[in-house]
């Protein structure tokens, strides 16, 4: 790292001496770590996880618990396949500065000579963002909600629509659809698609054997774990984030790897690009991944992480990766959230100590536990338990969800009826940025359906022109939406409050711009 973020780490709080090790077992003051993770993943209902931790140069554990999916028996272990969500990131970042390091590309290549057609709101943000911005969620432009419930034929193409939220390079706004964006600078250089690429250039050197990027790979593969979530208290088996086509945010965060596997991808960064004597990563490469590119404010994401791995003295992020200090110690992490699954990795240079988790139950913060339980042992400081922190935060914010449903749920007018016939509700409903809703009758009763396939839902009268949709993939909950009328009493826009969407209805043979609505039921 360079100089002077070690000095800027240096501020921070001095750990004490760190406690002794033998490279490739674990120190003996985690003598009772296999007990706490059973703690932490019984705190947070977690079915299954896996942890592997390196220490200089080598691999102290790669090791599964738990069951792959809730009541079946079959057991994690250290080759289970996770999707690693947003640790993906780094991986599409490590990928592109491949061909940065060979001069194919360069980090401030402006996006618009390599993807095309690519536009936002601003003219001027538009001749002016580079690949580095993508990178480093600098844009000024915040994640748009839109690609995960829209139909997925144009979500690049949409973002023209999408407003600023912040200046350009002003703030740090984290953005999915802009790192899709930049995946795409891959075949644009090369031909190749990032799948092929990736595995090619990234996954092969490293004998990363078991780790795959689409959805035929998972379901070929026989040790996958199955995500979960919490529905009316009870942890069940969910189906995967976009399950009818996964594949499109797979340089986003749809990778999907093991304990085992991770090891290997650590290691690598640990040793400045090299693994079994091969150079994967040019040095430049991975310095420039784990060299601060913007600073982090607390606001939006900012919170999160100060809550996640606190007491940092700074928090900022590089090329696919945090980078605060920790204890004296330049830390470099990611995070990783998919439906049903959570993950963590997490390197300390200068110690040559690594962790990460995989677990497969939806914002289940065990991770942090897990990877502060390892950081202070392996750095000799009190053990610390951030995973209780964090569980009563996760509960008080469920509790004040719970009360705002109750709360909205006694707004329900049961006495009234509905102010128009349902037909005059019926349409297709668009908007630019946010796609297109369908509204239907059948079977006596309006049906509301999204671009996501997923997303179909039965409408039952609340209110005025206030209807609670209840999505049909029950782990969706419900949500409402209202529907506003012109004196004629016509429908002519729905607004779906919990998204801060709202649709205008499209007239017959109008024709539409908002991209393709999905069908079935």
């Amino acid at each position: 790292m360079k100089k002077w973020l070690m000095a800027l780490a240096a501020i921070g709080l001095l750990g004490t001496q760190a406690a002794a090790q033998t490279p490739g077992r674990l120190p003996a003051n985690m003598k009772d770590f296999d007990a706490y993770v059973q703690h932490v993943m019984d705190q947070w209902h977690v079915p299954g996880l896996a942890v592997a931790i390196v220490k200089d140069g080598k691999v102290v554990l790669a090791k599964g618990y738990g069951v792959r999916e809730v009541g079946k028996p079959a057991r994690v272990d250290g080759g289970t396949l996770f999707d690693i969500g947003s640790n993906t990131k780094a991986f599409t970042a490590a990928a592109l500065g491949t061909l940065v390091a060979t001069g194919k590309l360069d980090w401030d290549a402006r996006v618009v000579d390599y993807v095309k057609p690519f536009q936002l709101s601003s003219a001027y943000v538009t001749q002016s963002i580079t690949l580095r911005d993508l990178l480093t969620h600098r844009s000024g432009y915040c994640d748009p909600g839109m690609w995960y419930t829209s139909d997925d034929s144009d979500v690049i193409a949409r973002v023209r629509y999408q407003q600023p939220d912040y200046g350009f390079r002003a703030e740090f706004c984290y953005n999915n659809i802009l790192y899709l964006t930049a995946s795409r600078f891959i075949p644009a250089v090369t031909g190749e698609t990032w799948n092929r690429y990736i595995a090619e250039h990234v996954f092969a050197p490293l004998g990363m054997d078991h780790t795959v990027t689409t959805a035929a790979e998972v379901a070929a593969a026989n040790d996958v774990a199955v995500p979960h979530g919490l529905l009316d208290g009870k942890v069940v088996a969910i189906q995967p984030y976009w399950a009818h086509n996964m594949d499109i945010m797979s340089p986003v965060g749809g990778i999907n790897s093991s304990a085992d596997d991770m090891s290997h991808w650590m290691l690598m960064l640990l040793a400045d690009g090299r693994y079994e004597g091969k150079t994967v990563l040019d040095s430049t490469t991975v310095r420039d991944m784990e060299t601060p590119q913007m600073l982090i404010q607390a606001i939006g994401v900012g919170r999160e992480i100060r809550a996640w791995l606190p007491g940092s003295t700074f928090y900022t992020y590089g090329l696919g990766l945090f980078i605060q200090t920790y204890a004296g110690h330049t830390l470099v992490w990611h995070a990783g959230d998919i439906d049903g699954m959570a993950s963590a990795v997490a390197l300390v240079p200068d110690s040559q100590l690594g962790v990460a988790v995989l677990s497969n139950m939806n914002q289940s913060d065990a991770r942090f536990g897990i990877v502060q339980r390892v950081l202070n042992a392996y750095l000799g400081l009190p053990p610390g338990d951030i995973s209780d922190t964090l569980l009563a935060m996760t509960q008080r914010a469920r509790k004040a969800g719970e009360a705002a449903a109750e709360k909205l749920a006694a707004t329900r007018d049961s006495t009234g009826r509905v102010p128009h016939p349902l037909s005059e509700y019926a349409g297709v409903y668009e908007d630019p940025f946010a796609g297109a809703v369908r509204v239907s009758m059948e079977d006596g009763h309006l049906v509301l359906r999204l671009g996501n396939l997923d997303y179909i839902g039965d409408l039952d009268y609340w209110h005025d022109n206030t209807f609670r949709v209840t999505w049909r993939y029950h782990y969706y909950g419900t949500q409402y939406v209202t529907f506003d009328l012109n004196d004629l009493g016509q429908a002519t826009r729905l607004s779906m409050g919990r998204r801060s969407a709202s649709f205008e209805r499209v007239r017959a043979g109008a024709g539409g711009k908002g991209g393709s609505v999905g069908g079935g039921g």
